[in-house]
């Protein structure tokens, strides 16, 4: 998909990787719709930009829908919209597991599926979702979060499968750590030496690099995709590992 000439809805644009897929999209020449909840970050990188922005939040039942009803008709959407909490699932109040479930897997769906019609008049068009590894090999202490990212993803896998000639694309990145807000709004900072973090650009460029060539799946950084395999060869060795090493 060329970029230039295209209008791209970015959701969690108000900062983190949202914010640099945005910014590299613009320099691409496309016509990006910023979607956020910080209303001043938001606010910002509109006039940063010279950009539209609405904000939203996803985790009310009708935002879907609404924010498919203000952009009305878009080339491409970029789901970066997404948040985690760290914590013993007894411990996790029941708010919060469908405040995680509602944001990160059912409001990507539900915004797709109402932005498809659109895209599927034109012929074209394509569809990215920001991921996780936690999503690929499950986290401790995050099950909430990574059993919505785990939907999420075979949710894609399953959409570009329907999609095929149609003219649509879809593609994932999941991320294993990136350096953004994410780590202190779940609750725990990133405390791992391995795999370090890598900056929101990195994921961005990959992002809209995907976009551009139809790449259905990456894993950054890519020897972090040997997790998911060795899990699936040998699921209880990996079990073993994981429970020793987190």
């Amino acid at each position: 998909m060329r970029i230039a000439d295209t209008t791209v809805l970015v959701t969690g644009s108000s900062r983190g990787i949202g914010a640099a897929v945005a910014r590299r999209l613009v320099r691409g020449g496309a016509e990006v719709i910023l979607h956020g909840r910080d209303t001043a970050r938001l606010d910002a990188l509109s006039r940063e930009l010279g950009m539209t922005a609405v904000a939203l939040d996803l985790t009310e039942e009708a935002s879907p829908e609404l924010l498919a009803e203000k952009v009305v008709r878009v080339d491409a959407v970029v789901h970066c919209a997404g948040a985690g909490r760290w914590g013993d699932l007894c411990t996790t109040p029941a708010e919060d597991v469908d405040r995680l479930v509602q944001l990160n897997l059912v409001a990507p769906m539900r915004l797709t599926r109402a932005l498809l019609p659109g895209m599927l008049e034109g012929h074209a068009g394509h569809i990215a979702f920001v991921g996780s590894i936690a999503g690929l090999t499950g986290v401790p202490h995050e099950c909430v979060y990574s059993a919505a990212k785990s939907g999420l993803l075979t949710f894609a896998q399953s959409l570009r499968l329907e999609l095929a000639r149609t003219g649509i694309g879809v593609s994932t990145v999941s991320p294993a750590a990136v350096h953004t807000d994410f780590w202190k709004a779940r609750g725990a900072e990133y405390g791992r030496r391995v795999p370090r973090l890598v900056e929101p650009d990195h994921v961005a460029k990959l992002v809209v690099r995907d976009i551009e060539h139809d790449r259905p799946t990456r894993i950054v950084p890519r020897w972090i995709g040997l997790a998911p395999m060795v899990q699936s060869i040998a699921p209880n060795a990996y079990q073993r590992l994981a429970a020793r090493f987190g």
